[in-house]
């Protein structure tokens, strides 16, 4: 199965969000997204294994079975051009579709559990710009938004610290590319 459709179906792109600079067991990925029946989401758990996005990182002995932990193999959260590169017009909007699906999810959830008159106050926020560059302005703009997140995603989950999701989404713009 190709990267693209094994990491962008609903469960998979969670338990993938979850494995993100994280090693889970099966039971805390459960307790992590509770809506997703356990059978289902040792299925997930598999066909990313076998697809090679996540990996074994450690095996405990618990209760004469062993318990394994999973984490995000290297360069699996992310899809390259190179990977997208034969999908059809079709598999890239279904691909974007499940993505932004996710988001939406996402932002319900907390919304359904945040105070309305309180929604935004915790750092929440979303926005849309329009930049103007040119290809090695997007490229070091890229490069540098690229660098800032890795620096960030390498700090580990800590009691003082709060989980966010951070999405973000490059659309060239159509109507503005020069002829």
């Amino acid at each position: 199965m190709p990267k693209a459709d094994l990491l962008l179906h609903p469960v998979r792109l969670r338990i993938a969000t979850e494995l993100a600079n994280r090693t889970l067991t099966p039971a805390q990925l459960g307790a992590a997204l509770p809506d997703v029946a356990q059978a289902t989401l040792y299925r997930h758990i598999n066909l990313l294994l076998e697809g090679g996005l996540i990996e074994v990182a450690g095996e405990t002995p618990v209760n004469g079975a062993l318990e394994r932990s999973y984490r995000l193999a290297q360069g699996a959260g992310t899809l390259t051009p190179e990977e997208l590169h034969g999908a059809t017009r079709g598999e890239h909007v279904r691909y974007f579709t499940i993505f932004a699906a996710s988001l939406i999810e996402a932002f319900t959830r907390y919304v359904q559990h945040t105070e309305p008159g309180t929604v935004g106050q915790d750092g929440m926020s979303y926005n849309r710009a329009t930049l103007y560059l040119n290809a090695q302005e997007r490229a070091d703009f890229q490069r540098e938004v690229v660098g800032l997140v890795e620096r960030y995603l390498s700090l580990p989950p800590a009691p003082d610290r709060e989980r966010f999701t951070l999405a973000s989404i490059v659309i060239p713009d159509e109507r503005e590319k020069s002829t």
